[in-house]
Order: structure tokens, then C-alpha cells, then sequence
């Protein structure tokens, strides 16, 4: 047996996956090389240089030979926080290369049914941000919102506030993975955001957020507050990035 390490891409990732079903022997494991959780006894440890080249032909492939839902399953999954991840897509390809487009029929495989939760786990949380995310006006120049979602979804909030606020500067950061989507009212990139940045940022006080508190607070109801339903429908986790749980 042995076990891939790559660089942390998807495109390292899909080499690491072209690699793999050439070589003769079981892969045990695949593991971001930049990451502290790469267990400490490993053996037959092969660190991988991602090769775009492998990457298009992979990527090529499982558009064509399987389709191009599959290749959007597995990305998302590769953006989530599930551990191993990596093997299970490797596995998940594996099989779906052996059944083809029906692949998303069989469910009651294992790989397939996992990928599938998985999608469902990080599609709800891109949903719940899109909802969730309370701007602050700095110094009436652009907008910021700071977030701290449990999977790797800033790319996906793009092109939703592109269109909620496509004449505003704004930047969407995600401060667990200091990084951050700036737009300039033409087009958004995703860019490196120091911890500093962010700290100064986030503690900016500004007079929307303190009329939107001011709104919040008179239109509640003392007696129809059901904090266990809030919790539920909004996890206490994303509270302290919202105005109105401040």
C-alpha cells in the first residue's frame, strides 16, 4: 500500500487521482501535504508535483465518460471539511468510472451515497450564508462582512452578491482560512486577507448596523421569542458575525 501526498489544489488532487489508478498497488490514503493531519506512521510515502496536463485528462475524462455533474460532486466535496476526503473521491471516481453517467442512481453504494450527503451538507451551508451575511459600511466606501463557515465555500457567494449588489464595493471574508472575495463593481476576485486585517475589520462600528439593531430590537416580540427554534433554524456558531445577536 501506498500514500499520495499533494499540495492542497483540486488540480494537485486530480493528478494525485491519475497517478493513483496507474500504480499496481492499493492507495491507502491521499493527504494535503500542507496540513498538520497527516498521520505519523505512514510508510511508502510518495509526494506528488501536480501536472496540469494529468489534471485535464482526468478532468476531461470523467466529463466524458461519466458526465459533468459528477465532476461538480466531486469538487464540492473536495471544498469540504470532511476528513479523508481525498480517498473517498478517489474511491467515489473509481466506481463511477465502471458504471457511467447512471452512477448517481447507485446509491446504495457506499462512496456514491456519501458524496452525495456531503454535497447536501455544503450546498445548505451556501444557502444559509447567502441569508446570513450582515454587511458594515466602512467609512462609506465598501461594504464587509466577515464569516467562518465549517466548509470552503467563498467562491460560491460570488456571483449572488455580485447581483444583490453589483454598484456597491464589498468584500466577503472568511477569516478561518484568511482569505477573502473582493468585488469592484466589475468583477470579484478571491485574494490572501491577513488576520489582521480581519481583526480590524470586524470591530468597525458603523451607523447602519446600529439602526438595523435599533429595527431588530422594536420589532420583537418578548413573548413570541423561541430561542430554540432560532437556534435551529440559524446555528449559534454563526451568531457572532450577525448585528442581531450582538
Amino acid at each position: 500500500m501506498i500514500t499520495l501526498l499533494y499540495d492542497g489544489t483540486f488540480e494537485g488532487l486530480l493528478t494525485c487521482i491519475y497517478d493513483g489508478f496507474y500504480y499496481k498497488t492499493t492507495i491507502s490514503g491521499i493527504y494535503n501535504k500542507k496540513l498538520n493531519d497527516i498521520p505519523l506512521l505512514l510508510e511508502n510515502i510518495i509526494d506528488v508535483n501536480t501536472d496540469l496536463i494529468k489534471f485535464s485528462k482526468v478532468k476531461s475524462s470523467i466529463i466524458n465518460k461519466i458526465n459533468k455533474l459528477c465532476l461538480k460532486k466531486i469538487y464540492i466535496a473536495y471544498l469540504s471539511n470532511y476528513t479523508n476526503k481525498e480517498i473517498l473521491i478517489f474511491n467515489y471516481l473509481k466506481t463511477a468510472f465502471k458504471i457511467g453517467s447512471n452512477i448517481h442512481s447507485f446509491l446504495h453504494i457506499d462512496e456514491v451515497r456519501l458524496i452525495d450527503q456531503i454535497n447536501k451538507r455544503v450546498n445548505d451551508e451556501i444557502h444559509r450564508f447567502r441569508g446570513f451575511i450582515r454587511f458594515n459600511y466602512i467609512d462609506n466606501i465598501f461594504l464587509y462582512a466577515s464569516i467562518e463557515p465549517d466548509n470552503d465555500i467563498l467562491e460560491f457567494l460570488g456571483d449572488y452578491f455580485k447581483n444583490r449588489f453589483s454598484n456597491e464595493y464589498w468584500i466577503i471574508n472568511d477569516i478561518s482560512r484568511k482569505k477573502a472575495i473582493m468585488y469592484n463593481k466589475t468583477q470579484y476576485e478571491i485574494i490572501d486577507f491577513t488576520l489582521e486585517d480581519s481583526n480590524k475589520l470586524s470591530s468597525y462600528k458603523d451607523e447602519y448596523q446600529k439602526l438595523w439593531k435599533t429595527y431588530f430590537k422594536s420589532t420583537t416580540i418578548e413573548e413570541r421569542k423561541n430561542l430554540r427554534l432560532q437556534t435551529r433554524m440559524m446555528p449559534k456558531r454563526y451568531w457572532k458575525h450577525i448585528f442581531e445577536t450582538k
